[in-house]
Protein backbone atom coordinates (compact mmCIF):
# COMPACT_ATOMS: atom_id res chain seq x y z
CA UNK A 1 0.00 0.00 0.00
CA UNK A 2 1.49 3.67 -0.95
CA UNK A 3 1.99 5.48 1.50
CA UNK A 4 0.15 8.69 1.64
CA UNK A 5 1.95 12.28 2.41
CA UNK A 6 -0.51 15.04 3.99
CA UNK A 7 1.99 17.33 3.50
CA UNK A 8 1.40 16.91 -0.88
CA UNK A 9 -1.24 19.07 -2.29
CA UNK A 10 -4.37 17.36 -2.89
CA UNK A 11 -5.36 16.80 -6.77
CA UNK A 12 -9.14 16.04 -7.54
CA UNK A 13 -8.60 16.41 -11.33
CA UNK A 14 -9.08 12.26 -11.52
CA UNK A 15 -12.61 13.43 -10.11
CA UNK A 16 -14.27 14.44 -13.12
CA UNK A 17 -16.86 17.60 -12.45
CA UNK A 18 -20.51 16.75 -13.23
CA UNK A 19 -22.91 18.99 -14.50
CA UNK A 20 -26.41 19.80 -12.48
CA UNK A 21 -28.01 18.77 -15.61
CA UNK A 22 -26.52 15.26 -15.84
CA UNK A 23 -27.76 15.17 -11.76
CA UNK A 24 -30.98 16.00 -12.28
CA UNK A 25 -31.06 13.54 -15.32
CA UNK A 26 -29.86 10.62 -13.43
CA UNK A 27 -32.39 11.36 -11.19
CA UNK A 28 -35.70 11.82 -13.22
CA UNK A 29 -34.24 8.41 -14.73
CA UNK A 30 -34.28 7.08 -11.20
CA UNK A 31 -37.71 8.73 -10.60
CA UNK A 32 -39.28 7.46 -13.60
CA UNK A 33 -39.77 10.43 -15.58
CA UNK A 34 -41.44 12.61 -12.25
CA UNK A 35 -39.99 15.73 -11.50
CA UNK A 36 -37.38 15.40 -7.87
CA UNK A 37 -38.44 19.38 -7.35
CA UNK A 38 -42.42 18.26 -6.88
CA UNK A 39 -41.54 14.27 -5.54
CA UNK A 40 -38.33 15.41 -3.24
CA UNK A 41 -39.19 18.40 -2.13
CA UNK A 42 -39.02 18.60 1.39
CA UNK A 43 -41.94 20.37 3.26
CA UNK A 44 -40.33 21.42 7.07
CA UNK A 45 -43.38 21.85 8.72
CA UNK A 46 -41.04 25.36 9.76
CA UNK A 47 -42.79 27.56 7.11
CA UNK A 48 -40.76 26.55 4.26
CA UNK A 49 -39.66 24.23 1.94
CA UNK A 50 -36.21 22.96 0.75
CA UNK A 51 -34.91 20.32 -2.03
CA UNK A 52 -33.08 17.65 -1.55
CA UNK A 53 -29.47 19.09 -2.82
CA UNK A 54 -28.15 22.29 -3.65
CA UNK A 55 -25.31 23.09 -6.42
CA UNK A 56 -23.00 26.15 -6.76
CA UNK A 57 -25.38 28.03 -8.87
CA UNK A 58 -27.85 28.53 -6.21
CA UNK A 59 -25.51 30.49 -3.99
CA UNK A 60 -25.10 32.87 -7.01
CA UNK A 61 -28.99 34.57 -6.13
CA UNK A 62 -28.18 34.88 -2.68
CA UNK A 63 -28.69 38.12 -0.20
CA UNK A 64 -26.53 37.96 1.57
CA UNK A 65 -22.62 36.76 1.94
CA UNK A 66 -21.61 33.51 2.25
CA UNK A 67 -18.69 34.49 4.46
CA UNK A 68 -18.48 33.20 8.22
CA UNK A 69 -20.51 34.92 10.33
CA UNK A 70 -18.92 34.64 13.73
CA UNK A 71 -14.83 34.68 14.65
CA UNK A 72 -15.06 31.63 17.15
CA UNK A 73 -16.81 28.46 17.67
CA UNK A 74 -16.26 28.24 20.95
CA UNK A 75 -19.23 28.64 23.43
CA UNK A 76 -19.67 28.87 26.98
CA UNK A 77 -21.23 25.75 28.78
CA UNK A 78 -23.45 26.64 31.17
CA UNK A 79 -25.33 24.51 33.36
CA UNK A 80 -28.90 25.15 35.07
CA UNK A 81 -29.19 25.84 38.88
CA UNK A 82 -32.70 24.54 40.00
CA UNK A 83 -31.96 24.70 44.20
CA UNK A 84 -34.84 26.27 46.15
CA UNK A 85 -32.13 28.51 48.47
CA UNK A 86 -28.98 30.01 48.11
CA UNK A 87 -26.91 27.89 50.00
CA UNK A 88 -27.89 24.51 48.07
CA UNK A 89 -27.77 26.78 45.01
CA UNK A 90 -23.71 28.02 45.59
CA UNK A 91 -23.01 23.85 46.32
CA UNK A 92 -24.65 23.10 42.73
CA UNK A 93 -22.87 26.00 41.11
CA UNK A 94 -19.47 25.47 42.63
CA UNK A 95 -19.72 21.75 41.57
CA UNK A 96 -20.95 22.65 38.37
CA UNK A 97 -17.73 24.84 37.42
CA UNK A 98 -14.99 22.47 39.08
CA UNK A 99 -16.84 20.00 36.57
CA UNK A 100 -16.19 21.92 32.89
CA UNK A 101 -19.10 23.80 33.19
CA UNK A 102 -17.88 27.87 31.65
CA UNK A 103 -21.28 29.54 33.27
CA UNK A 104 -24.49 29.14 35.22
CA UNK A 105 -27.77 29.59 34.25
CA UNK A 106 -29.77 30.38 37.63
CA UNK A 107 -33.33 29.11 37.11
CA UNK A 108 -34.16 29.76 41.26
CA UNK A 109 -37.57 30.87 42.30
CA UNK A 110 -38.24 34.29 42.91
CA UNK A 111 -38.22 33.64 46.63
CA UNK A 112 -34.83 32.37 46.68
CA UNK A 113 -33.03 35.86 47.00
CA UNK A 114 -34.83 38.42 49.34
CA UNK A 115 -31.72 40.17 50.23
CA UNK A 116 -27.98 41.18 48.82
CA UNK A 117 -27.07 38.40 51.53
CA UNK A 118 -28.73 36.13 49.66
CA UNK A 119 -27.04 36.89 46.63
CA UNK A 120 -23.57 37.23 48.19
CA UNK A 121 -24.45 33.65 49.36
CA UNK A 122 -25.38 32.53 46.17
CA UNK A 123 -21.90 34.15 44.68
CA UNK A 124 -19.63 32.48 47.39
CA UNK A 125 -16.25 31.36 46.16
CA UNK A 126 -17.45 32.03 42.64
CA UNK A 127 -15.45 34.07 40.77
CA UNK A 128 -18.19 36.04 38.81
CA UNK A 129 -15.43 37.45 36.51
CA UNK A 130 -14.38 34.42 34.52
CA UNK A 131 -17.58 33.13 34.02
CA UNK A 132 -21.31 33.81 32.04
CA UNK A 133 -24.13 33.90 34.55
CA UNK A 134 -27.53 34.16 33.16
CA UNK A 135 -30.16 34.85 35.60
CA UNK A 136 -33.81 33.71 34.85
CA UNK A 137 -36.75 35.74 34.60
CA UNK A 138 -38.23 35.22 38.39
CA UNK A 139 -34.50 36.58 39.46
CA UNK A 140 -34.20 39.19 36.27
CA UNK A 141 -35.54 42.17 38.28
CA UNK A 142 -34.22 46.02 39.16
CA UNK A 143 -33.73 44.68 43.02
CA UNK A 144 -31.27 41.88 41.97
CA UNK A 145 -29.72 44.18 39.66
CA UNK A 146 -29.35 46.73 42.29
CA UNK A 147 -27.80 43.84 44.60
CA UNK A 148 -25.26 42.50 42.04
CA UNK A 149 -24.08 46.21 41.03
CA UNK A 150 -23.19 46.72 44.80
CA UNK A 151 -20.99 42.83 44.72
CA UNK A 152 -19.69 43.92 41.67
CA UNK A 153 -18.11 47.43 43.29
CA UNK A 154 -17.08 46.10 46.56
CA UNK A 155 -15.27 43.02 44.40
CA UNK A 156 -13.50 45.98 42.39
CA UNK A 157 -14.32 44.47 39.47
CA UNK A 158 -15.34 46.03 35.60
CA UNK A 159 -18.83 45.88 35.13
CA UNK A 160 -18.35 46.37 30.97
CA UNK A 161 -16.21 43.10 31.07
CA UNK A 162 -18.53 40.99 33.10
CA UNK A 163 -20.76 38.45 30.94
CA UNK A 164 -24.06 38.80 32.46
CA UNK A 165 -27.52 38.67 31.03
CA UNK A 166 -30.84 39.21 32.74
CA UNK A 167 -33.92 37.45 31.20
CA UNK A 168 -36.05 40.06 31.49
CA UNK A 169 -38.03 39.73 28.75
CA UNK A 170 -41.24 41.40 29.76
CA UNK A 171 -42.95 40.56 25.89
CA UNK A 172 -42.88 36.91 26.26
CA UNK A 173 -43.84 36.97 30.26
CA UNK A 174 -46.82 39.19 29.07
CA UNK A 175 -47.97 36.33 26.78
CA UNK A 176 -47.07 33.36 29.55
CA UNK A 177 -49.15 35.61 32.08
CA UNK A 178 -51.45 36.94 29.80
CA UNK A 179 -51.25 40.05 30.90
CA UNK A 180 -50.07 43.56 29.85
CA UNK A 181 -48.82 46.30 31.29
CA UNK A 182 -49.09 49.89 29.45
CA UNK A 183 -46.52 50.56 27.09
CA UNK A 184 -45.43 53.61 29.14
CA UNK A 185 -45.04 51.95 31.98
CA UNK A 186 -42.40 49.57 30.17
CA UNK A 187 -39.83 52.63 29.53
CA UNK A 188 -38.97 53.18 33.47
CA UNK A 189 -38.74 49.47 34.43
CA UNK A 190 -36.62 48.53 31.19
CA UNK A 191 -34.57 52.31 31.90
CA UNK A 192 -34.02 50.57 35.29
CA UNK A 193 -32.91 47.70 34.03
CA UNK A 194 -30.51 49.19 31.37
CA UNK A 195 -28.16 51.08 33.79
CA UNK A 196 -26.63 47.94 35.13
CA UNK A 197 -23.41 46.63 32.77
CA UNK A 198 -26.10 44.07 32.14
CA UNK A 199 -27.21 42.26 28.76
CA UNK A 200 -31.25 42.07 28.30
CA UNK A 201 -32.29 38.57 26.73
CA UNK A 202 -35.00 38.99 24.25
CA UNK A 203 -36.26 35.58 25.14
CA UNK A 204 -38.34 33.52 22.44
CA UNK A 205 -37.84 29.81 24.45
CA UNK A 206 -41.74 30.18 25.48
CA UNK A 207 -42.96 30.52 22.56
CA UNK A 208 -41.18 27.92 20.94
CA UNK A 209 -42.17 25.78 23.96
CA UNK A 210 -45.76 26.94 23.52
CA UNK A 211 -45.33 25.06 19.87
CA UNK A 212 -44.32 28.49 17.56
CA UNK A 213 -42.17 27.43 14.39
CA UNK A 214 -38.69 28.48 13.53
CA UNK A 215 -39.67 31.37 11.26
CA UNK A 216 -42.20 32.70 13.93
CA UNK A 217 -39.38 32.60 16.73
CA UNK A 218 -37.02 34.84 14.48
CA UNK A 219 -39.32 37.11 13.56
CA UNK A 220 -40.63 37.31 17.33
CA UNK A 221 -37.31 38.25 18.28
CA UNK A 222 -36.61 40.69 15.44
CA UNK A 223 -40.21 42.38 16.38
CA UNK A 224 -39.45 42.06 20.12
CA UNK A 225 -36.14 43.35 19.68
CA UNK A 226 -37.01 46.12 17.43
CA UNK A 227 -39.91 47.56 19.64
CA UNK A 228 -37.34 47.46 23.05
CA UNK A 229 -35.04 49.38 20.65
CA UNK A 230 -37.84 52.60 19.81
CA UNK A 231 -38.26 52.61 23.43
CA UNK A 232 -34.90 53.07 24.40
CA UNK A 233 -31.80 52.71 21.97
CA UNK A 234 -29.21 52.37 24.28
CA UNK A 235 -30.58 48.93 24.28
CA UNK A 236 -28.64 48.58 21.31
CA UNK A 237 -25.23 47.00 22.21
CA UNK A 238 -27.33 45.65 25.45
CA UNK A 239 -29.86 42.91 23.78
CA UNK A 240 -28.81 39.56 23.92
CA UNK A 241 -31.19 36.54 22.16
CA UNK A 242 -32.65 33.45 23.87
CA UNK A 243 -34.02 30.53 21.73
CA UNK A 244 -34.69 26.96 22.33
CA UNK A 245 -33.20 24.38 20.11
CA UNK A 246 -35.30 21.74 18.40
CA UNK A 247 -35.52 18.77 16.25
CA UNK A 248 -35.07 19.90 12.28
CA UNK A 249 -31.21 20.15 12.34
CA UNK A 250 -30.23 21.39 9.36
CA UNK A 251 -32.84 24.52 10.05
CA UNK A 252 -32.01 24.65 13.60
CA UNK A 253 -28.20 26.00 12.15
CA UNK A 254 -29.56 27.88 9.31
CA UNK A 255 -31.93 29.77 11.85
CA UNK A 256 -29.33 30.93 14.41
CA UNK A 257 -27.23 32.10 11.48
CA UNK A 258 -30.20 33.86 9.98
CA UNK A 259 -30.29 36.06 13.22
CA UNK A 260 -27.27 37.33 12.74
CA UNK A 261 -27.82 38.43 9.28
CA UNK A 262 -31.74 40.01 10.37
CA UNK A 263 -30.49 41.59 13.44
CA UNK A 264 -27.30 43.26 12.01
CA UNK A 265 -30.14 44.68 9.33
CA UNK A 266 -32.62 46.19 11.83
CA UNK A 267 -29.06 47.84 13.51
CA UNK A 268 -28.70 49.18 10.26
CA UNK A 269 -31.55 50.91 10.78
CA UNK A 270 -30.40 52.56 14.27
CA UNK A 271 -27.42 53.40 12.57
CA UNK A 272 -25.69 50.76 14.61
CA UNK A 273 -22.83 48.84 12.87
CA UNK A 274 -20.26 46.19 13.66
CA UNK A 275 -22.43 44.87 16.59
CA UNK A 276 -21.67 41.12 17.26
CA UNK A 277 -25.06 40.00 18.77
CA UNK A 278 -25.32 37.48 21.16
CA UNK A 279 -26.83 34.55 21.07
CA UNK A 280 -28.57 32.50 24.20
CA UNK A 281 -29.86 28.74 23.34
CA UNK A 282 -31.28 25.81 25.33
CA UNK A 283 -32.67 22.64 24.29
CA UNK A 284 -36.36 21.96 23.90
CA UNK A 285 -38.62 20.91 25.95
CA UNK A 286 -41.95 20.39 24.12
CA UNK A 287 -40.57 17.14 22.27
CA UNK A 288 -39.40 14.93 24.92
CA UNK A 289 -40.73 12.06 26.12
CA UNK A 290 -41.03 10.76 29.66
CA UNK A 291 -42.20 6.59 28.54
CA UNK A 292 -38.69 6.46 26.51
CA UNK A 293 -36.86 9.33 28.65
CA UNK A 294 -32.89 7.71 27.59
CA UNK A 295 -34.29 8.83 24.23
CA UNK A 296 -34.38 12.23 25.35
CA UNK A 297 -30.15 11.95 25.29
CA UNK A 298 -29.77 11.69 21.90
CA UNK A 299 -32.61 14.94 21.36
CA UNK A 300 -30.44 17.23 23.62
CA UNK A 301 -26.87 16.08 21.66
CA UNK A 302 -28.42 17.10 17.81
CA UNK A 303 -30.03 19.77 19.42
CA UNK A 304 -26.93 20.89 21.04
CA UNK A 305 -25.41 20.49 17.96
CA UNK A 306 -27.56 22.69 15.85
CA UNK A 307 -27.15 25.51 18.43
CA UNK A 308 -22.88 25.19 18.35
CA UNK A 309 -22.52 24.89 14.07
CA UNK A 310 -24.67 27.69 14.10
CA UNK A 311 -22.92 29.62 16.05
CA UNK A 312 -24.21 30.51 20.18
CA UNK A 313 -22.35 32.06 22.77
CA UNK A 314 -23.97 29.97 25.61
CA UNK A 315 -25.36 27.13 25.78
CA UNK A 316 -28.01 24.91 28.09
CA UNK A 317 -28.80 21.66 27.78
CA UNK A 318 -31.86 20.67 29.67
CA UNK A 319 -31.68 17.19 31.45
CA UNK A 320 -33.24 14.11 29.81
CA UNK A 321 -35.65 13.42 32.61
CA UNK A 322 -36.47 17.43 33.49
CA UNK A 323 -39.79 17.46 32.20
CA UNK A 324 -41.00 14.53 34.89
CA UNK A 325 -38.13 14.53 37.63
CA UNK A 326 -36.31 16.08 40.18
CA UNK A 327 -32.22 16.98 39.39
CA UNK A 328 -29.94 14.30 40.06
CA UNK A 329 -26.12 14.04 39.74
CA UNK A 330 -26.70 11.47 36.98
CA UNK A 331 -28.99 13.69 34.69
CA UNK A 332 -27.08 16.64 35.28
CA UNK A 333 -23.67 15.33 34.68
CA UNK A 334 -25.43 14.06 31.50
CA UNK A 335 -26.27 17.23 30.32
CA UNK A 336 -23.24 18.87 31.49
CA UNK A 337 -20.80 16.62 29.64
CA UNK A 338 -23.00 16.55 26.15
CA UNK A 339 -21.43 19.71 25.71
CA UNK A 340 -18.22 18.85 26.93
CA UNK A 341 -18.04 16.16 24.47
CA UNK A 342 -18.95 18.08 21.59
CA UNK A 343 -16.44 20.53 22.36
CA UNK A 344 -13.30 18.29 23.59
CA UNK A 345 -13.72 15.17 21.68
CA UNK A 346 -15.98 16.71 18.12
CA UNK A 347 -13.86 19.91 18.22
CA UNK A 348 -17.02 21.98 17.59
CA UNK A 349 -15.83 24.60 18.99
CA UNK A 350 -12.77 24.65 16.85
CA UNK A 351 -14.07 26.06 13.58
CA UNK A 352 -15.45 29.71 13.40
CA UNK A 353 -18.70 29.29 11.57
CA UNK A 354 -18.32 25.83 9.99
CA UNK A 355 -21.59 25.94 7.94
CA UNK A 356 -20.59 28.58 6.12
CA UNK A 357 -20.43 28.03 2.13
CA UNK A 358 -22.39 25.07 2.39
CA UNK A 359 -25.06 24.97 -0.37
CA UNK A 360 -27.89 22.97 1.20
CA UNK A 361 -27.31 25.22 4.81
CA UNK A 362 -26.66 28.61 3.08
CA UNK A 363 -29.66 28.55 0.72
CA UNK A 364 -31.88 27.51 4.40
CA UNK A 365 -30.37 30.33 5.80
CA UNK A 366 -31.74 32.60 3.20
CA UNK A 367 -35.32 30.90 2.99
CA UNK A 368 -35.70 31.50 6.71
CA UNK A 369 -34.07 35.60 6.43
CA UNK A 370 -37.10 36.08 3.55
CA UNK A 371 -39.80 34.24 5.48
CA UNK A 372 -39.13 35.82 8.80
CA UNK A 373 -38.10 38.99 7.59
CA UNK A 374 -41.71 39.24 5.88
CA UNK A 375 -43.24 38.25 8.78
CA UNK A 376 -41.34 40.52 10.86
CA UNK A 377 -42.65 43.28 8.11
CA UNK A 378 -46.18 42.21 8.82
CA UNK A 379 -46.09 42.59 12.77
CA UNK A 380 -44.44 45.88 12.03
CA UNK A 381 -47.44 46.82 9.77
CA UNK A 382 -49.61 45.63 13.07
CA UNK A 383 -48.05 48.51 14.91
CA UNK A 384 -45.61 46.59 16.21
CA UNK A 385 -44.62 43.72 18.70
CA UNK A 386 -46.66 45.47 21.83
CA UNK A 387 -49.74 46.11 19.27
CA UNK A 388 -49.78 42.45 18.09
CA UNK A 389 -49.76 41.31 21.93
CA UNK A 390 -52.02 43.51 22.36
CA UNK A 391 -54.68 42.05 19.66
CA UNK A 392 -53.79 38.59 19.93
CA UNK A 393 -52.13 38.09 16.45
CA UNK A 394 -49.10 36.79 18.23
CA UNK A 395 -51.04 34.52 19.94
CA UNK A 396 -52.61 33.25 16.99
CA UNK A 397 -50.04 32.87 15.22
CA UNK A 398 -48.80 30.28 17.64
CA UNK A 399 -51.86 28.49 18.40
CA UNK A 400 -51.87 27.90 15.04
CA UNK A 401 -47.93 26.42 14.86
CA UNK A 402 -49.09 24.74 17.46
CA UNK A 403 -52.29 22.59 16.53
CA UNK A 404 -50.44 22.18 13.32
CA UNK A 405 -47.74 20.14 15.06
CA UNK A 406 -49.99 18.20 16.63
CA UNK A 407 -52.44 17.06 14.09
CA UNK A 408 -48.85 16.05 12.04
CA UNK A 409 -46.86 13.77 14.44
CA UNK A 410 -50.67 12.50 15.47
CA UNK A 411 -51.08 11.56 11.75
CA UNK A 412 -47.51 10.38 11.69
CA UNK A 413 -46.21 12.46 8.87
CA UNK A 414 -43.85 13.49 11.33
CA UNK A 415 -42.17 10.74 13.59
CA UNK A 416 -40.67 11.13 16.95
CA UNK A 417 -39.08 7.95 17.96
CA UNK A 418 -40.67 6.49 21.16
CA UNK A 419 -43.56 9.21 21.49
CA UNK A 420 -45.81 8.39 18.22
CA UNK A 421 -43.52 5.73 16.69
CA UNK A 422 -41.74 2.81 17.99
CA UNK A 423 -43.12 3.30 21.54
CA UNK A 424 -41.88 0.86 24.12
CA UNK A 425 -44.24 -2.44 24.94
CA UNK A 426 -44.95 -0.75 28.51
CA UNK A 427 -46.09 3.14 28.38
CA UNK A 428 -47.03 5.48 31.12
CA UNK A 429 -50.56 6.95 30.97
CA UNK A 430 -50.57 8.52 33.80
CA UNK A 431 -47.68 10.86 32.56
CA UNK A 432 -45.71 13.54 35.45
CA UNK A 433 -45.16 16.86 33.12
CA UNK A 434 -43.96 19.34 35.43
CA UNK A 435 -42.53 21.76 33.00
CA UNK A 436 -44.24 24.69 33.03
CA UNK A 437 -43.48 28.41 32.23
CA UNK A 438 -42.48 30.80 34.83
CA UNK A 439 -45.62 33.33 35.82
CA UNK A 440 -43.80 36.31 37.60
CA UNK A 441 -46.47 39.02 36.36
CA UNK A 442 -46.83 39.22 40.18
CA UNK A 443 -44.08 40.18 40.82
CA UNK A 444 -43.63 43.33 38.32
CA UNK A 445 -44.02 46.65 39.34
CA UNK A 446 -47.40 47.36 37.06
CA UNK A 447 -50.46 48.48 38.65
CA UNK A 448 -52.72 48.92 35.03
CA UNK A 449 -52.82 45.40 33.04
CA UNK A 450 -55.38 44.69 30.34
CA UNK A 451 -55.89 40.52 29.23
CA UNK A 452 -54.43 39.25 26.77
CA UNK A 453 -54.83 35.73 25.94
CA UNK A 454 -51.76 33.40 27.32
CA UNK A 455 -49.97 30.85 25.77
CA UNK A 456 -49.35 27.21 27.65
CA UNK A 457 -46.13 25.25 27.32
CA UNK A 458 -46.48 22.17 24.76
CA UNK A 459 -46.27 19.00 26.45
CA UNK A 460 -46.18 16.76 22.51
CA UNK A 461 -46.35 13.12 24.49
CA UNK A 462 -49.30 14.19 26.37
CA UNK A 463 -50.99 16.00 23.92
CA UNK A 464 -50.83 12.88 21.67
CA UNK A 465 -51.96 10.37 24.28
CA UNK A 466 -55.51 12.54 24.24
CA UNK A 467 -55.84 10.80 20.99
CA UNK A 468 -58.12 12.34 18.45
CA UNK A 469 -60.15 14.20 20.80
Amino acid sequence: MKDLNFEDELDFNEFPPVSTEKWEEIIQKDLKGKNYKDVLRWDTGEGFNVLPFYRSEDLKSLGHSIQPLTTSGNWNVLEIIEAACPEEANKQCLHALENGAGGLDLRLNSNSLSSKSDLETLFKDIQIEIISIVFGPSISTPKVAGWLREIISNRKLDHDSLDLHFSADLFSQCLVSGKLPDREDLKPYLSSLSQASISLVVDTSAYTNAGANLVHQLAFALAAGNEYLGMDQELADKLSFRFSTGTRYFPEIGKYRAVRLLWDQVLNEYGVSEHQVKILTETALWNKTQNDAYNNMLRTTTEAMSAAIGGCQSMSVHRFDDHFNEPTPFASRIARNTQLILQEEAYLSRVSDPAAGSYYIEVITEELCNQAWGLFQKIEQKGGFYESLRSGYIHDLITEARQAKIRAYRQENEVLVGVNKYQPDVTINDLTHKQEFTDISGELPFENTIDIPAIEPLHLEAELQKGDA
